[in-house]
């Protein structure tokens, strides 16, 4: 008997691109000569974008990180500290932040942030 259904693929397509970086005056004197002669296609698309550069986008800073003596640590993730014993950070609270051993998720597990802290370098586990 046959039978369909219906799948959803993802494919990743690699596409190449050329970024042009020029001044705004040149971009400017670009335009103007672009208004003076008779384009269509491509070319009106480059004199659009020409008249209306998109500011450069900021990194969104994520809700779930910390900053500690200069360092952003992420909330829940696992991390190693300098004899490769595992920590966590977690948020009591609104705004303090403690942590404690990664096989042990619990409240009562929860230690200081300089306690966690003394045993660093930490570093994030990504595996």
């Amino acid at each position: 008997m046959a039978e369909a259904q219906y799948e959803t693929r993802t494919r990743t397509v690699e596409e190449t691109v050329v970024v042009l970086t020029m001044t705004e005056d040149e971009a400017d004197a670009l335009r103007q000569h672009i208004e003076k002669v008779p384009v269509s296609g491509v070319v009106y698309r480059v004199y659009e974008a020409l008249g209306k550069p998109t500011p450069p986008v900021q990194p969104v800073p994520t809700a779930d990180t910390f900053e500690y003596d200069g360092v952003t640590y992420e909330l829940g993730a696992k991390y190693t500290d300098k004899d490769n014993d595992p920590w966590y950070f977690v948020k009591f609270g609104d705004d303090v932040v403690g942590g404690g051993s990664a096989e042990i998720r619990d409240v009562d597990d929860g230690r200081t942030l300089d306690y966690v802290m003394s045993y660093r370098p930490l570093t994030k586990v990504t595996s």
